[in-house]
């Protein structure tokens, strides 16, 4: 049985991908200004039951820190090509004997101005299968 914890722990490993070092949860947010990229995962969405496969609504997202007070879009224009090439058709595997898939519903740019970034949002539809 898989619940979103697992698939934050799940995701967590898979985001090593991009090369960032700061890795966030939802629970544990970024609370101060950005100095480096981080990724924030947020997996908060509850998981809904189905007859075949469960499904729950994961954001990743890739924050990029301000360059001279702007939004440095050369590298969000970098970091949005790989995401958007970082879920590929099939992404799927195991974990604690359930079988789960990944595909990608939406990608975009946000801002947050608190934090002084801008962020590549990326939304995962994360599919449990429902069947022993």
């Amino acid at each position: 049985m898989i619940v979103t914890t697992d698939i934050y722990k799940i995701l967590f490993d898979k985001v090593k991908d991009f090369g960032i070092k700061a890795v966030y949860d939802g629970w544990n947010p970024i609370k101060s200004h950005l100095k480096e990229e981080a990724i924030v995962i947020v997996t908060s969405t509850p998981i809904e039951p189905d007859t075949y496969w469960e499904r729950a609504y994961a954001h990743v997202n890739i924050c990029v820190p301000d360059y001279l007070g702007e939004a440095n879009t050369q590298r969000l224009n970098e970091l949005e090509r790989l995401a958007n090439l970082w879920v590929w058709e099939g992404m799927s595997g195991e974990y604690d004997g359930s079988a789960y898939r990944i595909s990608k519903d939406s990608l975009g740019l946000e801002r947050d101005d608190a934090l002084k970034c801008s962020y590549v949002n990326l939304v995962l539809l994360f599919e449990i299968l429902n069947v022993r």
